[in-house]
């Protein structure tokens, strides 16, 4: 009698141990990064921001015909950067680093350039890959 509870006890802890590591496992994977987002950019949006736009999450600048799409998020700390004309710069209004507008760091707490982000041209202008 003794052996047979001995036997249905590990059984029974070997299935709550499964169980854990299966709830365990499913939140792990659920934690990771979601697919990125496609997002169309119309090239009549790009021109009229005279080629240097500023969406909700990146920023899409324009130099002759080709086109760079960088995240609108500061590498420092997260703030959405804004764009300098006096400097022709690209300044975060949190901690004041800077980049120039081929995303490169210039100054200040960032010490990163920016994040760039894929794009392809498409009929209407440019689908980016936002993540």
């Amino acid at each position: 009698m003794d052996k047979k509870r001995r036997n249905f006890l590990r059984l029974f802890s070997l299935g709550v141990l499964g169980f854990l590591t299966y709830g365990a496992f499913k939140n792990l994977t659920s934690l990771s990064s979601p697919p990125p987002k496609k997002v169309i950019v119309l090239f009549e949006e790009i021109e009229k921001a005279k080629d240097i736009l500023f969406k909700e999450n990146f920023i899409v600048i324009k130099t002759g015909s080709n086109f760079k799409v960088f995240s609108r998020k500061c590498p420092h700390l997260g703030c959405l950067l804004n764009y300098s004309p006096e400097e022709d710069l690209i300044v975060c209004p949190c901690h004041q680093s800077k980049f120039n507008l081929s995303g490169k760091f210039i100054s200040g707490p960032a010490k990163k350039d920016l994040t760039t982000y894929n794009y392809r041209l498409t009929s209407q202008g440019l689908e980016v890959e936002v993540f």
